[in-house]
């Protein structure tokens, strides 16, 4: 009995031996690689919850596009992408948002306080595209379309003549605030810039900087190291320290999470991470956490 346990012992660990060796040899092209003339589709969900002068606040905010590769030049891909749902839930100091496009609000009638005019707004996103225009490291390049964007969305208003030109200005000036070229691609660069554009195995690691966005001046210092590679699969652990890059808001905290992601494309398949950051200004202190998940498919 002795003889067959030790024998079989040896059996598994001449396995796992091999199978160690399999994952440490194993490499896989790693790149954004959207193929022209397929699409994609993204879920992205982040909730936070944020502590503001003692008063605890959250927003929870849940976006689907879908993604097609209209261009690609073979370096530069150019990705038109489409706004399919848009969910948003805030409680902050007094200010409720709840907003989910597919239970649109009345868009006609007196805009009556900016609370409305915010929830019209987001309402009105969905089927909303623009494009981007994407290298294979995955850093947006440019962003283009929101400009019309904003036009197709505010005419769509029913604002009657005596209120359109004030209020297409507020709302132009809202809309600018949320969705603009900037905090887009930095939205996006956090999900796409993520490759080293090169051939990896388990155990190697590599650095990008983006920026925290959400009007908070400050990036993302992050080491993203390959844990493991199953078929097409690779699967990456992200450590990022977040830091300041003025003085006005100080800012300090970290994120950390796991990506998989497929190498044959560079679809995100499925992420979480988790954000701990406090920022301050003057007297005010504000700590958040956060979480974000992310689902991504290719169309068939």
């Amino acid at each position: 009995m002795i003889a067959v346990a030790v024998a079989g012992f040896s059996v598994i660990a001449g396995l796992q031996s091999c199978q160690s060796t399999k994952s440490a040899t194993t490499s896989k092209m790693l790149k954004f690689n959207f193929e022209k003339g397929k699409g994609y589709d993204y879920e992205m969900d982040i909730n936070l919850d944020q502590e503001i002068m003692g008063t605890p606040t959250k927003i929870g905010m849940t976006t689907y596009y879908s993604m097609d590769v209209k261009e690609d030049d073979g370096n530069i891909k150019t990705v038109q992408t489409k706004y399919d749902r848009f969910k948003m839930k805030m409680d902050m100091m007094g200010m409720k948002i709840d907003v989910d496009t597919d239970e649109p609000v009345d868009m006609k009638g007196e805009i009556k306080d900016p609370f409305e005019m915010v929830n019209r707004l987001f309402s009105a996103i969905k089927g909303q595209q623009f494009s981007m225009k994407v290298n294979a490291e995955g850093k947006v390049l440019e962003v283009n379309g929101f400009k019309e964007m904003a036009e197709s969305i505010i005419s769509s208003m029913g604002l009657d003549a005596e209120e359109k030109a004030e209020a297409r200005k507020k709302m132009k000036s809202q809309f600018d605030q949320q969705f603009n070229d900037k905090i887009i691609r930095e939205q996006f660069e956090r999900v796409l810039y993520i490759f080293p554009n090169k051939e990896v195995k388990v155990g190697d690691s590599w650095e990008k900087t983006t920026a925290v966005g959400s009007g908070l001046n400050g990036n993302f210092a992050s080491t993203y190291t390959v844990t493991d590679i199953e078929g097409d699969m690779v699967t990456l652990e992200e450590k990022s320290v977040i830091v300041t890059t003025e003085e006005e808001v100080k800012l300090k905290g970290n994120q950390k999470g796991t990506l998989i992601v497929d190498s044959k494309t560079g679809l995100v398949v499925n992420a979480d991470m988790e954000m701990d950051i406090t920022a301050a200004t003057n007297s005010i202190v504000i700590d958040m956490k956060g979480k974000t998940k992310i689902k991504g498919k290719a169309r068939q």
